[in-house]
């Protein structure tokens, strides 16, 4: 009864006190959802910006995130804007004929392995991949300065539906002598190696390697110092030439490519040669040694009579 008496008595008041409360805690809402689309907002337009200036001026390139597809490390926009920025120049010197230019922009090494002239870049890169048509492309960040490249015929220049049809490349960015210069085709370059190993009068030297993305191929030279004709394997285990890694994993040679003759040395002779073997790219791994364990020091002898007893010959790298 107390409490009745003394709302009737302070009814208005108290009726003012909650509006006053009501109305106050409606402008705490406001408040709160106004600052909280703010921050939305600027937290877009941070994410936006930090994707799109990280290739800043090149039109057609936008990448989706400034992180490597395969370790998720964050790259730096000076080095988004170089690199992508140059893949684009190279792409674009492609789609508008400019052959020799787009030429110019690859590495000597790539020229060396892959392309030794404008025509050869002509008939084994450009006629496969652009198909004398304009195209668009995607570009991500594979691993450091590897790119993965989608190459996609460009409907609005052509009339002609892609029907699903995706190219991919991996374009390795390189600077040499402060310019920026690129490895294409999925190669990925040249590692100088310059290794020796002299072994039962038999003298091999690891010259460098090439690595591309699904494969690596060894030049080496070879003499042959020995009294007798020599083969450095005879091609009956396809597995007895190998690299190997750091973790001890095997790596066997593309065995069924080479031809019996390249592997045969007659004593005094000494040739250069190159041996390809099943090793896909990746950044960490680490070659430790190149072996082989089918040498034949006297190769007539065990053709005529069946010598049996291979010499392995291994090299650090």
């Amino acid at each position: 009864m107390n409490l009745k008496r003394l709302y009737n008595q302070n009814r208005k008041g108290i009726w003012w006190i909650l509006i006053i409360i009501a109305f106050f805690i409606v402008i705490l809402q406001v408040i709160n959802y106004i600052i909280g689309n703010s921050n939305k907002g600027e937290l877009n337009n941070n994410s936006q910006n930090n994707t799109n200036s990280n290739i800043a001026g090149n039109e057609r390139i936008q990448l989706s995130t400034n992180k490597s597809v395969l370790t998720g490390d964050e790259l730096s926009t000076t080095k988004l804007n170089n690199e992508v920025g140059k893949i684009e120049e190279f792409l674009e010197n492609c789609n508008n004929g400019k052959l020799e230019d787009a030429y110019n922009m690859l590495t000597d090494e790539c020229k060396e392995e892959m392309y030794a002239s404008v025509e050869d870049f002509k008939e084994f890169y450009y006629e496969n991949v652009f198909e004398s048509e304009r195209v668009s492309f995607e570009v991500e960040n594979w691993t450091k300065n590897i790119y993965k490249v989608d190459i996609i015929p460009d409907m609005l220049s052509t009339g002609k539906s892609n029907q699903g049809i995706v190219k991919q490349d991996y374009i390795t960015v390189k600077k040499v002598d402060e310019e920026y210069k690129l490895n294409i085709n999925n190669y990925i370059g040249r590692r100088e190696i310059s290794k020796t190993k002299e072994q039962d009068d038999i003298v091999i030297t690891v010259n460098y390697v090439d690595t591309y993305m699904e494969y690596e191929t060894y030049n080496i030279t070879v003499k042959n110092n020995g009294k007798a004709n020599m083969a450095l394997d005879n091609l009956y285990n396809e597995r007895s030439m190998y690299i190997e890694d750091k973790n001890e994993v095997k790596y066997p040679a593309y065995t069924h490519e080479i031809p019996k003759e390249l592997l045969i040395f007659d004593r005094g002779v000494e040739k250069t040669i190159d041996i390809k073997y099943y090793s896909r790219y990746t950044s960490t791994k680490e070659i430790k040694n190149l072996v082989f364990s089918g040498v034949m020091l006297d190769y007539d002898a065990h053709i005529n009579n069946g010598v049996v007893g291979a010499k392995v010959i291994k090299i650090e790298m």
